[in-house]
């Protein structure tokens, strides 16, 4: 019985140096293999962003690393750079952090840091901070299926020629959707309690702000490929909401010419019209002419009442209401090709 109780203990002992060893090697060879495909995701994804030279979309992550060992692959800069060179856009970020799971690569979440900036040829300039800013992104095949993205209390600072003393523009919470729909690219756009607080350090009362629209085959824009010239887009909404029965609705065909112009016919309604009147005034009471001159117009274009809807031109350049009084001019998207 001893001697058969020894060698049952030795068998044993064996199978459990084999499975140690066997857990050891893979191990192992996980490790190495995660090491290897962390190597080359790395710089397969900085190749790929950094484009060639006739690349019209190129970035660059700075100090660039691979963490996430052992059940997530993700990609660590200490600052992002973009520029579109089609459009005459640069952009630089904070630090980014991303991360996707080892048994779904596809799906890839990340996260970055304040502050932003983004220069424009024809005269834009944005700078951005934030307290969070969060998306997630769905591949498939390697190519942007869908995404989101959400950002908690923006400030952003923006100016132009259009604007001499400057805009501010503050958000509560702010989401950006995008799905590619066939050809199509869908995207819906929110802000929470959007404020702008004008060059004269007037605020203008904070409004809940929302746009919902499909390009026509758009799908490319999400690769970088192509650029918003000769695209038709369906606007279903751009809704704004000050509360107290005072919105604002655009909805309608547009397009966007060889020249940087949008062109379309948008129907607008706005409920509340005297309100509106009361906000704005209190806000710019420089403009209270202005904007009795805007709200008598809009007024005397319909049988009266509180609610105003009307037609909107876009035509080179400028918007004429009910087709044929111009109000306002809109400046292009981008520079003219050279």
């Amino acid at each position: 019985m001893a001697a058969s109780s020894a060698t049952g203990k030795s068998t044993v002992s064996k199978k459990v140096t084999i499975l140690g060893v066997c857990v050891v090697v893979a191990i192992a060879l996980y490790t190495g293999g995660w090491y290897f495909a962390a190597e080359k995701i790395k710089e397969k994804t900085l190749a790929l962003i950094a484009g060639g030279p006739d690349a019209p979309v190129t970035a660059t992550c700075r100090d660039a690393e691979m963490r996430g060992y052992p059940f997530r692959l993700g990609l660590f800069c200490s600052g992002v750079n973009v520029d579109d060179h089609r459009n005459g856009v640069s952009a630089s970020f904070g630090a980014l952090r991303s991360a996707a799971q080892v048994y779904d690569p596809q799906h890839i979440v990340w996260e970055l840091d304040q502050p932003a900036t983004i220069h424009s040829s024809a005269g834009l300039s944005l700078s951005s901070e934030w307290s969070n800013l969060q998306s997630s992104v769905q591949l498939d095949g390697g190519k942007l299926l869908r995404s989101a993205l959400v950002v908690d209390d923006a400030k952003t600072g923006v100016t132009h020629p259009l604007l001499p003393d400057g805009l501010k523009l503050n958000a509560k919470h702010g989401e950006m959707h995008l799905r590619r729909n066939g050809m199509d690219l869908d995207a819906a756009l929110s802000f929470d309690a959007l404020a702008a607080v004008l060059g004269n350090g007037r605020t203008l009362p904070p409004l809940d702000l929302r746009a919902d629209v499909t390009v026509v085959d758009g799908a490319a824009l999400l690769q970088g490929g192509g650029d918003l010239a000769g695209h038709q887009a369906e606007l279903r909404k751009l809704s704004a909401d000050l509360g107290q029965g005072r919105t604002f609705n655009l909805s309608g065909p547009l397009a966007v010419d060889e020249e940087g112009y949008v062109t379309g016919r948008l129907k607008v309604e706005v409920a509340g019209i005297e309100q509106w009147r009361a906000a704005l005034k209190a806000a710019a009471p420089e403009a209270d002419k202005t904007v009795d001159t805007a709200i008598n117009m809009l007024s005397a274009l319909v049988s009266g009442g509180d609610t105003v809807s009307v037609d909107l031109v876009l035509q080179n350049g400028k918007v004429l209401a009910g087709g044929f009084i111009p109000i306002a001019k809109m400046p292009p998207l981008f520079p003219p090709k050279q």
